[in-house]
């Protein structure tokens, strides 16, 4: 954490560096522009200009321009980054009832996982990261169902998973998953992958289908089976400094935009995602598709890991995502 606040201090000095106005904002996020964080950050932005009357303008760092993820979350909690757009699994060392987002074969569908970001449950892990942190939540944003690839052979059952050496996020519920479903994790910062890939340190990986497009992971990886194992969200989150600093008309705006910029994210994401299906077969992508059947002992296998983490997590937190996805089961 102490390199993670060095780099932040670093990257602040070179933004202080360039002349703005207090109220005005960057926003950083690692996926590159055509990524739909890319589109949404810069929805937002346009939203937030016109609301605020010109107010507020946002430039957005697509690509970690600004940082890896890490860096860009210690930055923006010192105050050096304003805005910034990351997943989930990183918050987990400050606030670890966000491994309610990592919890494997938890999440039926697109449903149930909104009804968790958007009810209690995103409420108190925002409420939660902003006691802990004075990083404020914005908005839930979508990235969608994680997928295995890799270069060894098709995964059509937890058995052909054995063996193969998977990048896993440096988190150690998804490494708990990995290992349980017989594979190797080997922990990597997203930076990292796709050389890993591509010199055969690691074989496999797990990311939703937009990442896998648009990291062009089809030039290094040939099998793709989905398995759908995990929903992960990306959340926009402002810096407390940079927040605090606005009216209370102009942090309504904002909000306001964030609520907006969370709606066309998640539809721009997700239509993308059926869309690079084909895409991605085009791309030479061999895709596999796992029988419930064989699915369902994939959940099996891991059920050790949900019981653990689901204690750590909390059961008052777990319950109420439980409570959530029953309200609207088969809507």
């Amino acid at each position: 954490m102490k390199l993670l606040l060095l780099t932040a201090a670093f990257v602040g000095g070179l933004l202080a560096a360039a002349p703005a106005m207090a109220q005005n904002a960057r926003l950083g996020y690692v996926p590159t522009e055509d990524h739909p964080v890319g589109q949404a950050s810069r929805y937002f932005a346009k939203l937030v200009e016109e609301k605020t009357g010109g107010r507020i303008k946002i430039e957005t760092f697509g690509s970690g321009v600004l940082g890896s993820e890490p860096e860009m979350q210690a930055s923006v909690q010192a105050g050096f980054i304003d805005i910034m757009v990351g997943p989930t699994p990183n918050l987990v060392g400050v606030v670890p009832q966000f491994m309610i987002y990592d919890l494997p074969f938890f999440y039926k569908d697109f449903a149930a996982v909104d009804a968790v970001m958007d009810g209690e449950v995103g409420a108190k892990l925002f409420s939660q990261l902003n006691e802990k942190t004075g990083i404020v939540g914005l908005a839930w944003w979508d990235n969608g169902f994680r997928h295995m690839t890799n270069k060894i052979r098709p995964i059509n059952t937890v058995e052909d998973m054995a063996g193969i050496n998977i990048r896993v996020i440096p988190n150690p519920l998804f490494i708990a998953t990995w290992t349980a479903l017989g594979t190797n994790p080997t922990p990597l910062p997203w930076p990292e992958l796709y050389s890993a890939l591509e010199n055969g340190a690691v074989d496999a990986q797990e990311t939703p289908y937009a990442l896998i497009y648009t990291a062009r992971f089809y030039e290094v990886q040939s099998h793709l089976a989905k398995t759908g194992h995990v929903y992960t969200p990306f959340v926009l989150l402002a810096s407390q400094k940079w927040f605090g600093s606005l009216s209370e008309e102009d942090k309504a705006l904002v909000m306001e935009a964030a609520k907006e910029s969370a709606t066309f994210q998640r539809e721009v994401s997700r239509k993308s995602a059926e869309d690079l299906e084909q895409e991605l077969v085009a791309k030479g992508f061999k895709i596999t598709q796992p029988t419930p059947e064989a699915l369902a002992a994939m959940s099996e296998r891991v059920a050790p890991v949900v019981k653990e983490y689901s204690e750590k997590i909390g059961a008052d937190v777990v319950e109420q995502a439980r409570a959530a996805m029953a309200a609207v089961a088969g809507q």
